[in-house]
């Protein structure tokens, strides 16, 4: 006789059926990170306001990262059904305003609108695998979002030229017209038959207005200073009062409201925060790369450059897929987090003192993004399987926050190191990207972001083994 089929628990049935739309969606705002920066030369020629340009994606950025613990929060509140169709609709409205603007200004605008959306999507999605599968088995699925992150990081550029060259750059923001219809229509039928989990609590708006604002100041402190703007200029003390003031306002509210925005005691929880500071420095060591990438292929080469990004492109799925199923096949995190925060400090040296070729290169590489691949899931995991359900919005949120300042600080921090390392640098970002570094000084950036990549190992080693819950 035949087995039967194996039945799949209601849970992973439900996820399976929603995978599709899911991981289209986290595509759509991983992808408008990047797509966008191949088009700004063109969009520059067209629109007036050009001193704005730089905003167009720093905006975007500042808006996604400010938006993801928000739409967490209020997913816990509202229900995760209801905020994925609210961030879907925001996004692709926001695209379609993108792609009509008429200057500058209107365009900075709609891409802070979009990147807002883009938060949603990033949070929401994120959350509803915690609220389907139990934590042993959220691996699998977390991985499968991370080969999403990579496809868009490397298709995006491509894209990006594409478009803007063979037809004008108004469709980078047209492409996601379809690209959000086709995600509403292969996501609804699974979403309808989702139970609406919402809690009849207030909305903390004074927590909210002050965590935007404060992590706006931050977030755009942090942009000028990667731009090589004065420390001491004016609008980056502005900038430092404001977050200053902020920060302790925000804390009083939150120890006040009745729901706040994020509950204390989650801060309390130590393999939470540990799971928060690996993320953070994963998203250091990924921007990092991809700046210091472009850098040091400058001499070979756009074929060059691309080779070594998708390299990385390929490892870091391949990293997230291997640390998915084994995280569930054991039942831990603990020495896939090790692993990943150990390999790549040894990358990184490798690929800075070994006479390497150009294949043995992009072996580094590739095991460089497979070490990011075993951290960014199941660091996301490790806190998922710490918080309690009823803030598992709110945690997977500031996951989000975690990887946004990563990223944000990384490029500010390995700028000012560019700086430090080479005299006479370049004063602007695209022309950083541009140069070339000598090698003893290339050799010096890449032992240093060596050594902070050691931080992430000792959390990694100090964090409490806990096991995987399996309801």
């Amino acid at each position: 006789m035949n087995a039967p089929p194996r039945q799949l628990p209601a849970g992973h049935a439900q996820l399976r059926s929603l995978l599709p739309g899911l991981m289209l969606g986290l595509f759509m705002a991983a992808l408008d990170q990047t797509i966008v920066a191949a088009a700004l030369p063109a969009i520059a020629r067209q629109l007036s306001g050009a001193e704005l340009l730089a905003w167009v994606v720093s905006g975007y950025l500042l808006a996604m990262t400010v938006a993801t613990p928000l739409f967490g929060k209020l997913g816990d509140q509202l229900g995760r059904r209801r905020m994925l169709a609210v961030a879907l609709f925001l996004f692709v409205l926001a695209s379609v305003l993108c792609a009509l603007a008429r200057d500058m200004g209107e365009l900075v605008g709609a891409r802070l609108l979009q990147g807002i959306g883009a938060g949603g999507l990033m949070a929401t999605t994120q959350a509803l695998v915690g609220d389907l599968v139990e934590p042993a088995e959220r691996g699998r699925y977390q991985g499968w979002f991370s080969s999403m992150f990579a496809l868009a990081s490397l298709a995006g550029p491509l894209l990006g030229t594409l478009l803007s060259t063979r037809l004008s750059w108004h469709w980078v923001f047209w492409l996601n017209l379809p690209l959000g219809v086709l995600c509403f229509l292969l996501a609804r039928p699974a979403l309808r038959s989702l139970v609406q989990q919402r809690r009849d609590s207030p909305i903390d708006y004074p927590g909210a207005a002050l965590l935007t604002l404060g992590l706006a100041s931050l977030l755009w402190l942090v942009g000028r200073l990667g731009h090589a703007v004065d420390p001491l200029d004016a609008g980056n003390l502005a900038a430092l009062g404001l977050f200053a003031m902020a920060l302790p306002l925000f804390v009083a509210s939150q120890k006040r409201a009745s729901d706040p925005l994020i509950p204390l005691p989650l801060l309390r929880i130590a393999t939470a925060r540990g799971g928060w500071l690996l993320l953070f420095f994963a998203s250091f060591q990924a921007i990092g790369l991809a700046v210091l990438i472009p850098l040091h292929a400058s001499g070979e080469g756009l074929s060059g450059s691309t080779a070594q990004l998708t390299a990385i492109a390929f490892g870091a799925p391949l990293g997230a897929y291997i640390g998915g199923r084994l995280s569930a096949h054991w039942g831990r995190y603990k020495s896939l987090l090790v692993t990943g925060s150990s390999l790549l400090p040894l990358a990184l040296l490798a690929w800075a003192w070994l006479p390497l070729s150009a294949t043995g290169h992009l072996l580094v590489l590739l095991f460089c993004g497979a070490a990011l691949g075993l951290q960014f899931p199941t660091s996301l995991v490790a806190v998922q399987n710490a918080v309690p359900a009823e803030h598992l919005g709110v945690a997977t949120g500031l996951c989000g926050l975690s990887r946004g300042l990563g990223g944000a600080l990384g490029v500010a921090a390995l700028s000012s190191l560019y700086w430090l390392l080479s005299p006479g640098a370049p004063d602007t970002a695209l022309e950083l990207a541009g140069g070339a570094l000598a090698s003893e000084a290339f050799r010096q950036l890449l032992m240093l972001n060596a050594l902070l990549a050691l931080l992430p190992l000792v959390i990694a080693l100090r964090l409490e083994n806990l096991p995987l819950r399996r309801a």
